[in-house]
């Protein structure tokens, strides 16, 4: 038996915890999935992101422009907001930007120089790089994100990859839903584990139903991917992109929004008693990944450090 629910499988759980019958008229499939995907972002997920142990974090690489100094955050970041980010020179070196405040820009422009990028600041939902008007630039910007988690999906909606090829980046899969066509762009979602995003926004070249296969560029496929790895449209999934163990967590929470909506008062009690056990029980198995190592600090930009961490960044303001 699988230790993850999928979409079925979490509607039959969701099911059982607040005694709706499987044959009824007040709850869809679709309404189900719906209650799912919104306690997922209103308690499921605010929960893990409070124990700060990097759930959810996700690259998007994007190459610098000539003389572009403004650049959206990607549309899937959760809230709109940045992990980190980094630019990452020809030799595949990080280096740490600086985020700075609006009013300081003058300064920095005055005092900036040189051929990439050294600190930034926000605007609306943009990053704009200080100094941005280089001509000719080399390199990339590193967005680290919280990614948005992809919304639930009956599981007919989404393909399993049985074979890969990946010289012509022709991919079998088990079939082929309508909604597939070369038109829409991809997910690849890991199947085991947390469910993370391996790739994200893949276009395909060619999605044929009648032998089964999606075909996407090569260099696109993540040499992550193996059979039994799920394709779905961009920014879905059957499987909830969070731990196992969480998934139990989720079909209560699912429930519990079910017995509001029937004005079970009763039932919606004893539901959120259990709820309220099972997520401190949970708490305790996610907090701290590595037990048996200490988190190792290092105040970088502190006085007795900064001459050497300047140094290592290879530039000074």
């Amino acid at each position: 038996m699988s230790s993850y629910l999928t979409s079925t499988t979490l509607i039959q759980s969701i099911c059982r915890r607040a005694a709706i019958p499987l044959e009824q008229n007040t709850f869809t499939n679709e309404d189900l999935l719906a209650f799912c995907d919104e306690e997922t972002t209103m308690g499921v997920i605010p929960s893990m992101m409070k124990l700060h142990e990097e759930f959810y974090v996700f690259s998007v690489n994007v190459p610098l422009e000539s003389n572009v100094d403004r650049y959206s955050i990607p549309n899937r970041a959760m809230g709109v907001k940045l992990r980190n980010l980094f630019y990452q020179d020809i030799s595949q070196n990080l280096k740490d930007m600086a985020k700075i405040n609006p009013e300081d820009v003058p300064f920095y422009q005055n005092r900036s120089s040189g051929t990439i990028p050294r600190v930034f600041y926000f605007e609306n939902d943009d990053v704009v790089l200080v100094p941005g008007s280089i001509p000719n630039p080399q390199g990339k910007l590193v967005f680290k994100i919280f990614l948005r988690p992809n919304t639930l999906v009956p599981d007919n909606q989404v393909s399993t990859v049985q074979q890969i090829d990946s010289t012509t980046g022709i991919i079998t899969v088990d079939n082929i839903p309508s909604t597939f066509n070369a038109n829409e762009q991809f997910d690849i979602v890991e199947r085991k584990r947390g469910h993370r995003c391996k790739a994200i926004d893949l276009s395909s070249t060619n999605v044929n139903a009648v032998l089964k296969t999606i075909t996407f560029d090569p260099a696109s496929i993540p040499t992550s991917l193996v059979v039994g790895d799920i394709i779905a449209l961009a920014g879905q999934t059957n499987i909830p992109q969070m731990p196992d163990e969480f998934h139990a967590v989720l079909a209560q929470r699912a429930a519990c929004r079910c017995l509001e909506a029937q004005k079970d008062t009763e039932g919606l009690k004893n539901a959120y008693a259990k709820l309220k056990e099972m997520e401190e029980n949970i708490g305790i198995l996610i907090d701290n990944r590595s037990e048996g190592q200490p988190t190792k600090v290092n105040n970088l930009r502190g006085l007795l450090r900064s001459s050497k961490y300047n140094k290592r960044r290879s530039y000074t303001y």
